[in-house]
């Protein structure tokens, strides 16, 4: 299959991927809660002649394509996430959402109806290729610190045959339509999460001496952990620490006996990231106890670091280069503070995530996770086809 006809073949069912993308976006649900999309995948892929298996990891989809050219050929995984998130949606679209406080707002519906096209294609052209290509539709993407990823491994997924190189894609709408970004090394942060419960002495909002004010000491441990990115951390590291929830107290003249702090820890240094839980843990401490308070800590480990293999993300720079010419290939130069949970996809074989530039003339100004975020439809084809590519180009590799 050569690059000419990747691009026919694509636009061929480009009004196809586009239709999908719109059921999807008008159909959320939530993280392991994705059975109706699930089964709206499934039946996509039996249609295409694919070996489906059905409730992977929860309700997780997985299909298998064999190739039927000359040679043996690599084994290729390439993984779209399905689940939605707990946002309202006010974009105000004719496909909007139908499920009230749920939306599609990071893309997914249209990693969904890509990674059906790149296997409509493919199932259309296995011919032209030998080898076996895996597609992973993974659930609970958002359900943070574990995710869906890991219920997918667990099922062995990676094996039989085993997975030797896996890529995913992620709509990016700080890059404009028709530009692909690609970074070898970290992509993308470790997503960790930390909690801390703040114990004081609740009492009469008049008489702030007769009790231990948990709002102010939590206020005092909020502003301290400050300190770990501007004073503990080398400035030149990758580092966030924020925290993103902060809960006390249920009347206005009532002094808060306690307060709960929910906050997210971001780093791509394992050394520095090890280190987290006994600084946080300390810091806390160590304020709470300077109030007459007591503090404890719950840290979680969430997702890795997300690596992308050099060869894995030649692949990808190659295959832009011959389905969009070199001008759309973008190299980035920093990593995402963000996290993702294809990171354990890549501890398990070589592979790469790439950004799918979808910022078009008349797409919002909204990024990601927001109520309002929408894309350029015109990227579906785009990164439908550069995955296409992606694959064939892979499968040629020789096994090392």
């Amino acid at each position: 299959m050569h690059t000419l006809e990747v691009r026919t073949a694509v636009q061929a069912i480009e009004q196809e991927i586009v239709s999908w993308r719109r059921h999807l976006h008008a159909h959320p649900e939530l993280g392991y809660e994705e059975v109706e999309t699930a089964t709206f995948v499934a039946r996509r892929l039996k249609s295409f002649g694919l070996q489906v298996e059905e409730g992977v990891g929860g309700t997780g989809v997985v299909a298998w394509l064999r190739g039927e050219g000359k040679g043996e050929g690599l084994c290729v995984a390439l993984r779209a996430d399905m689940d939605a998130l707990p946002v309202t949606e006010e974009t105000g679209l004719p496909f909007a959402s139908r499920n009230q406080g749920k939306m599609h707002a990071c893309g997914h519906d249209g990693h969904t109806a890509i990674l059906l096209g790149v296997a409509k294609v493919l199932s259309e052209h296995r011919q032209s290729f030998a080898g076996t290509v895996k597609f992973f539709f993974q659930p609970a993407e958002e359900c943070a610190p574990r995710g869906g990823a890991l219920d997918m491994i667990d099922a062995a997924v990676m094996d039989n045959p085993k997975v030797d190189y896996v890529f995913a894609l992620h709509l990016w709408p700080e890059l404009p339509l028709g530009k692909i970004g690609v970074k070898a090394g970290a992509l993308m942060s470790a997503s960790d999460r930390v909690r801390i419960r703040i114990q004081g002495k609740g009492g009469h909002g008049a008489a702030p001496h007769q009790a231990i004010d948990a709002v102010v000491v939590a206020s005092h441990v909020v502003a301290a952990l400050q300190t770990v990115a501007s004073r503990q951390v080398d400035p030149l590291e990758p580092f966030v620490l924020t925290i993103g929830s902060f809960h006390a107290g249920q009347r206005y003249n009532v002094i808060a006996p306690y307060a709960e702090l929910d906050g997210t820890v971001r780093t791509q240094n394992e050394a520095l990231r090890s280190t987290m839980p006994n600084r946080i843990t300390s810091i806390a401490q160590a304020v709470a106890e300077a109030w007459g308070a007591e503090a404890q800590t719950n840290y979680e480990y969430g997702y890795p670091t997300l690596y992308n293999e050099p060869h894995a993300v030649e692949a990808v720079s190659k295959a832009v280069a011959e389905v969009l010419g070199e001008e759309a290939l973008v190299e980035l130069t920093r990593p995402s503070m963000g996290g993702e949970d294809f990171a354990y996809f890549l501890n398990h074989a070589k592979g790469a995530m790439f950004w799918l530039g979808c910022h078009g003339p008349l797409s919002p100004d909204a990024p990601i996770h927001n109520g309002k975020f929408d894309f350029d439809e015109g990227s579906l084809a785009v990164g439908t086809s550069v995955l296409v590519q992606a694959t064939l180009n892979t499968l040629r590799l020789q096994r090392t």
